[in-house]
């Protein structure tokens, strides 16, 4: 029997944004019990603990800890999320084993602009994209149209149907309001209009394996509405937004394209060394081709999220996944 901490954010409140955007930071309970309930039935001892949102209480807090290992569902520390990393250190300096990433790994993957940069530097194909910190500075020649976001988020935070722009003068506009609300640089990527494939992968018993390929179809979308998950499409069920987007199985991929898929997934994953599990984010452009758009350590892993979603339709349930992820925790170095 393992002795399993589940450790989640507890945030009132959001360093930046809307109060919506605290919506996704609460979804992180409701997760953490699930894990718990999953590991429980498994034969483990496993309790769910909030992380004091007081940076200056977090040592003491896993200073306390008496477990084998501690799940770690941390997305956030005081509601700021590039202090992710932070409790993942706190474990490593505690000799704590952990599940997930390491605290580098998740700091590349919030700094998107560099996370691109590392793939692209990679052979990983990646969107062209420019940083801008003010909105004004000179922008060197992008493909209209171009979706502009916020640099250093997650979870979908800060993206709407207007963040999908068609000019320049636009661009800038949305870039000024990514600067002002969310307290960073924007980054803006050259939008590539294709099939949107979610890629689940998770250290099984076989090794690093790829779950069965997930899809986003906007079949339901009018015309009029940019093909992406907005953040209301992810997080507020009361939404148009959550109504027209759906996940379904990858569907119509031949072997040969499935297979690069994969391959530039797992390519990704490697590259900015994530661990356990993870899940990369892909387009496919007029050709056929997977650019990689984002790349999520310690995704969410809810029963109804993609991730158990996509570990369903290849036979696992979700009590699989939180044991394969305990038995591949990271031992400190």
């Amino acid at each position: 029997m393992t002795r399993v901490a589940v450790v989640y954010n507890d945030d009132s409140a959001l360093a930046r944004g809307d109060a919506q955007d605290a919506i996704a930071v609460q979804g992180v309970v409701s997760c953490a019990r699930s894990v718990a309930d999953s590991l429980r039935a498994r034969g483990h001892a496993a309790e769910t603990l909030a992380l004091p949102p007081d940076p200056r209480a977090v040592a003491m807090f896993v200073g306390a800890l008496r477990v084998d290992v501690v799940f770690n569902l941390v997305e956030a520390i005081g509601g700021d999320a590039r202090r992710e990393p932070a409790f993942a250190w706190a474990c490593e300096l505690h000799g704590i084993a952990y599940t997930g990433s390491p605290p580098r790994a998740m700091t590349l993957c919030l700094e998107k602009p560099v996370a691109q940069a590392l793939l692209g530097a990679s052979g990983v194909p990646v969107p062209r994209h420019v940083v801008l910190a003010r909105g004004d500075e000179p922008v060197a020649s992008l493909s209209y149209p171009v979706i502009v976001k916020p640099s250093r988020e997650d979870a979908s935070h800060g993206i709407e149907s207007a963040s999908v722009v068609r000019d320049e003068a636009a661009m800038r506009a949305r870039a000024r309001h990514v600067i002002e609300h969310y307290a960073q640089p924007a980054i803006v990527e050259e939008f590539v209009e294709g099939r949107e494939i979610n890629v689940a992968l998770i250290a099984s018993p076989r090794g690093l394996e790829i779950l069965p390929l997930s899809e986003i179809d906007y079949a339901g979308f009018p015309p009029e509405m940019p093909r992406i998950v907005s953040y209301a499409g992810k997080w507020i069920e009361t939404s148009r937004d959550w109504a027209l987007t759906q996940v379904i199985a990858a569907r119509g991929l031949d072997n040969a394209q499935r297979a690069r898929i994969e391959a530039v997934a797992r390519r990704a994953f490697y590259v900015l060394g994530l661990h356990g599990y993870g899940r990369v984010d892909v387009r496919l452009d007029a050709r056929g081709e997977p650019h990689v758009i984002d790349v999520n350590p310690n995704p969410d892993i809810s029963p109804d999220a993609g991730f158990a979603l996509a570990a369903a339709r290849g036979g696992y349930a979700h009590a699989d996944l939180v044991e394969w992820i305990v038995a591949s925790a990271r031992r400190p170095e």
